[in-house]
């Protein structure tokens, strides 16, 4: 699917901002932050400020065609949604390559939360190591 295509299915304008946010995504192998990201677009569209880029990410996040994942580091990484639905990632902490995960451990953990009189309303789940290439 095109970039236009995805954006329009979600019903979003097609700017050449979401464009070149998209495309910059689309072509990296790794997850990025909000600042790598703003780089990378600003080669692609001159001029384009931070807070345009920070808006679109949030837009996007909430139509779900981007991921959010949050850094052990801090700040928030993001990538392109590949799976629909419930997913966790795994990053590596070199090359920073991402990859989702179907397995959620959080059904197991709200039986034993319940127990203890404890209620959770939502939960962040990544796994931090090295891949194979940058283990070598």
């Amino acid at each position: 699917m095109s970039i236009d295509e995805m954006l329009r299915q979600k019903k979003l304008k097609v700017t050449p901002q979401r464009k070149a946010i998209l495309t910059v995504l689309e072509k990296s192998e790794s997850v990025l932050s909000a600042q790598e990201l703003f780089r990378e677009v600003l080669e692609l569209l001159p001029g384009t400020n931070f807070s345009t880029i920070y808006r679109n990410l949030d837009m996007l996040i909430s139509k779900g065609i981007l991921c959010r994942i949050h850094r052990e580091s801090g700040g928030d990484l993001y990538e392109i949604r590949r799976k629909e639905g419930h997913h966790h990632h795994v990053v590596c902490k070199s090359c920073g390559a991402s990859f989702a995960l179907d397995f959620c451990p959080m059904e197991e953990l709200r039986r034993e939360l319940q127990k203890q009189g404890f209620t959770p309303t939502e939960h962040r789940f990544e796994i931090y190591g090295y891949c194979d290439k940058c283990r070598k």
